[in-house]
């Protein structure tokens, strides 16, 4: 049998842990080829139990940095065998201008060329706006992708 590939598409650092790291590695550990796309570095997030803002908190620049490092280290612990990391704004990619994010998700969906992609559901499962908005990004990527890969923009 091929290797199959998986790709979740998620909206934070730590998504691809809380949500679905029991999937990404249940299948990495059986052979599956495992890629993660997120779409922000986290850096609007909490420090620990410190706010934004709070004394103690690193800002927002550093702690990118730091869930991103983060992130890292549990997609190794998952199995995940790369991680790509896109550059949108953490609590606001419902902002983010739509054809260009649906644009690189469904550039990742060609180069991976996944058997199956794992997002958030519809209602990005507790409401927040960053999963909802990733939810709907990549079902658009999915199907443009689809679209494309289809060989229909090939037809004079």
């Amino acid at each position: 049998m091929a290797t199959r590939t998986l790709l979740a598409v998620l909206a934070h650092p730590d998504d691809e842990s809380l949500g679905v790291g029991g999937t990404l590695a249940k299948y990495a550990a059986e052979g599956a080829r495992v890629h993660l796309l997120t779409a922000t570095r986290g850096e609007r997030g909490r420090y620990g139990d410190r706010r934004p803002g709070d004394p103690g908190h690193p800002g927002p620049d550093r702690l990118g940095r730091i869930r991103e490092a983060e992130l890292r280290a549990a997609a190794a612990a998952l199995g995940i065998e790369q991680v790509s990391v896109l550059d949108y704004e953490d609590g606001r990619l419902d902002r983010a201008d739509p054809s260009q994010v649906v644009a690189e998700i469904a550039g990742h969906l060609q180069q991976v060329r996944p058997d199956v992609v794992i997002t958030f559901g519809p209602d990005g499962a507790y409401g927040h706006p960053d999963h909802i908005a990733i939810s709907q990004f990549t079902t658009a990527a999915v199907l443009a992708a689809a679209s494309a890969g289809s060989g229909a923009r090939h037809h004079a």
